[in-house]
């Protein structure tokens, strides 16, 4: 394999120095690669750079590295693009692999104690301990008082290297008298050699009862009394100037676009989005998305300071658009959790930063650089199934992938969308009904994003549903923990449920882009239940939905872990899928029969459901000439039935009590639809497929869904559409 380019973009005006930077890149089953022992990292002058590798994901069988996380530390000149290179060498393995690991934890799978040493930093961490980092930690209050985070119950490293250690920590938080609450903690602390920083994914889980929440605040000591807080500045010289300073100070951001300041009990208000970070002489701090996910606010008060985290001071606490708001508490539902992304720098002494250096240091945590490969590589790697990367061989595709960013973002902004609760999620058509990121935003966002559509389409999309979902729209804890709750009035008044509505294959995504363990916890933990409810069942029952979103998510969680029992679960889904289709009548029977729709009453969820992915996605990874035949009889009924001539576009089946006069049919529909119909003439060599498939989709393309979830059905089956494309005109001209 030659070196395989890496590319880190800086967009400050200022130069990113010794950053930690982490980013996943694929590598082709064709590599053979069974070990990290081998890789290696160089810079543009081809010098030996430090790097920890970790693989995230496994091709089937468990042996060849599918994703590797790459972690190191850069150096970009401001406003640029720096070249590293990746280098696999299978027949010598890098000396990088036998440095010394920044964390050691006695030996076993249930660690009782971890020390972590970065060169400038140390901390300790033991079972049955407090969890404080310097004295640091959560604080939650109550109507009934103040909890503190109780002794650990679970100690384990999600990551140990010579460049980078993942500290997790769990245990529940208990009141006044060290009786456990309605609340747990799970603390992930990230390490870096040679640096005095921590990145700290803080979150809170509720797990009895419906809890309120007065007040949620990361807390630390200053026994110096004085503090300053720093709006964000991206400017290189002279330092920042401290927006406020003094013992009693605090900045409140509890609309998108307002934020409060006071300054010994004197306040006054700004039209502005506060992305900044309080500091103290020997520890400064910042939460990420803080205008975005408001409330949010720093605060010192003589003794300590304290990053709001569900602030008491908002004015604001649960906003519900249009109709309602809660000003007195937050209210968790059982399950629910509220994760946010901290720095923590701490510089007293010989480590003593200036202010300069500081906002250097929070801007890089606000606006990450994110190692890529190029995008032909993603692409081209066979990870992620079927995809090209961004090219003008399809303008009419890369118009309408930009315009659809575009139309989502404008959306958020004039709709609102921001909130602890809500940031990353989108409205349906009902005033407070939510999307909960129908259709699987995070798989979409981080397609797009690594075919070359646009940043935007990771930092802005991707990244921020990701989050969402993990918060908000999975339970984590509970009789429920695992299920899913579908689009509803404030994200989760309804049932939560496997089946229908729960997408696992974006979360997995973006856990080996992004390195994130949360995700990868959460998405396993669904995943698992959803497993052994499959394999449990005598006779699995359902709507084509709860059988066919259960086998996409079956095959996404066997292409990261590689689990037999995965691969088991997708292989009694789609036996049953196949049983149901009647060749004879062209249809499915049984549970996944649909009476409300004569006389074409089987079609209706071929047409925005994940049937026919379902099924190419299995093909594509198993060979199946039974689910072949299933996708071309399909197909073929499609463009018999559903199609309209006149139009050139699929036709979308009602039922009778919608009163409808004409045909239906909707841009999303022929998006969703054209992908299954062409690989169907891959299969068939039907020619008349091909034809209404590239037809049907082609017209489309300048017409713009209007919002989040009719836009993730588009482009979630329509991304392939350009790779379907390049491989139809391959095969024609024998390339």
């Amino acid at each position: 394999m030659p070196d395989l380019p890496i590319y880190l973009a800086n967009p400050a005006p200022f130069r990113r120095e010794r950053e930690p930077v982490s980013g996943g890149v694929p590598i082709p089953f064709e590599e053979a690669v069974t070990s990290t022992d081998t890789f290696a990292l160089y810079d543009d002058h081809q010098q030996s750079v430090p790097c920890q590798f970790t693989p995230l994901a496994w091709w089937p069988g468990k042996e060849r590295i599918k994703w590797v996380l790459l972690h190191f530390q850069a150096d970009v000149p401001p406003e640029s693009t720096r070249t590293y290179y990746l280098r696999i060498n299978p027949q010598a393995p890098h000396p990088q692999a036998s440095r010394r690991c920044i964390a050691a934890a006695d030996p076993g799978p249930n660690h009782t104690w971890i020390r972590v040493d970065t060169g400038k930093l140390k901390a300790e961490f033991g079972i049955n301990q407090p969890p404080a980092l310097s004295g640091t930690g959560l604080q939650l209050k109550t109507a009934d008082g103040l909890l503190l985070p109780g002794p650990a119950q679970t100690l384990q490293l999600d990551e140990n290297g010579p460049e980078r250690a993942v500290v997790c920590i769990k245990g529940q938080f208990v009141d006044a008298d060290q009786n456990p609450a309605g609340f747990a903690y799970t603390y992930r602390f990230e390490f870096y050699r040679g640096h005095t920083f921590v990145r700290l994914f803080s979150t809170i889980t509720c797990t009895a009862g419906g809890q309120i929440l007065k007040d949620a605040a990361w807390v630390v000591p200053n026994p110096w009394g004085e503090a300053a807080v720093y709006a964000g500045t991206t400017d290189t010289v002279p330092g920042p100037e401290a927006a406020l300073s003094g013992q009693e100070i605090y900045v409140l951001q509890d609309t998108p676009d307002q934020c409060v300041y006071n300054s010994g009990g004197t306040s006054f208000i700004k039209d502005q989005r506060f992305q900044g970070w309080i500091h103290s002489p020997e520890v400064s701090a910042a939460v990420r998305f803080f205008w975005q996910m408001f409330p949010k606010s720093l605060e010192a008060d003589g003794g300590q300071i304290r990053v709001g985290l569900l602030p008491e001071k908002s004015r604001i606490k649960d906003e519900f658009p249009p109709t309602s708001e809660f000003s007195g508490r937050y209210h968790l539902a059982v399950g629910e959790s509220r994760t946010h992304e901290l720095m923590l720098c701490f510089h007293s002494g010989d480590n003593a930063l200036d202010p300069a250096s500081l906002n250097h240091i929070f801007a890089g945590f606000n606006q990450p650089m994110i190692p890529t490969a190029p995008w032909q590589w993603y692409a081209q790697s066979g990870a992620l199934g079927d995809l090209t990367a961004r090219a003008e061989a399809f303008p009419e595709f890369e118009l309408l992938a930009d315009r659809s960013l575009a139309m989502i973002l404008d959306r958020r902004q004039s709709l609102r969308l921001y909130g602890d609760r809500h940031f990353g999620d989108d409205l349906l058509s009902q005033p407070d009904v939510w999307n909960n990121c129908e259709y699987d935003y995070p798989h979409v966002g981080v397609l797009m994003f690594l075919r070359g559509s646009g940043t935007g389409w990771y930092h802005e999309f991707a990244l921020p549903a990701a989050r969402h979902m993990l918060n908000i729209d999975i339970a984590n804890a509970g009789p429920t923990s695992g299920m899913v709750y579908p689009h509803s009035a404030q994200h989760n008044s309804a049932d939560p449920k496997l089946g229908s509505h729960a997408w696992l294959q974006g979360l997995l995504e973006y856990h080996v882009l992004s390195g994130d363990y949360l995700a990868r916890e959460v998405a396993e933990n669904t995943g698992r239940l959803w497993c052994r409810g499959i394999l449990a069942s005598e006779e699995l029952y359902g709507t084509e939905r709860a059988l066919t979103w259960p086998l996409i998510a079956m095959l996404a969680c066997y292409q990261i872990f590689a689990e037999p029992e995965y691969l088991k679960a997708a292989q009694r889904l789609k036996s049953r899928v196949v049983s149901l289709f009647n060749h004879e009548l062209g249809h499915f029977e049984g549970c996944m029969m649909r009476e409300h729709y004569p006389p074409s009453y089987w079609q209706v969820f071929l047409i925005g459901s994940p049937v026919l992915e379902s099924l190419v996605m299995y093909d594509q990874m198993f060979p199946d000439e039974e689910v072949r035949s299933v996708i071309v009889a399909i197909a073929r009924r499609l463009a018999r039935i559903n199609w309209i001539e006149e139009l050139g576009v699929w036709e979308y089946p009602k039922p009778r009590w919608a009163q409808l006069s004409e045909r239906v049919h909707t841009p999303k529909n022929d998006r969703m639809v054209s992908p299954g119909v062409g690989y169907a003439y891959l299969y068939s060599g039907d020619q008349e497929l091909w034809e209404k498939a590239v037809t049907a989709f082609t017209n489309r393309c300048d017409q713009i869904d209007q919002d989040g979830k009719t836009m993730a059905q588009s482009l979630r089956f329509g991304v392939r559409m350009p790779a379907l494309m390049a491989k139809v005109d391959a095969k024609l001209t024998g390339k």
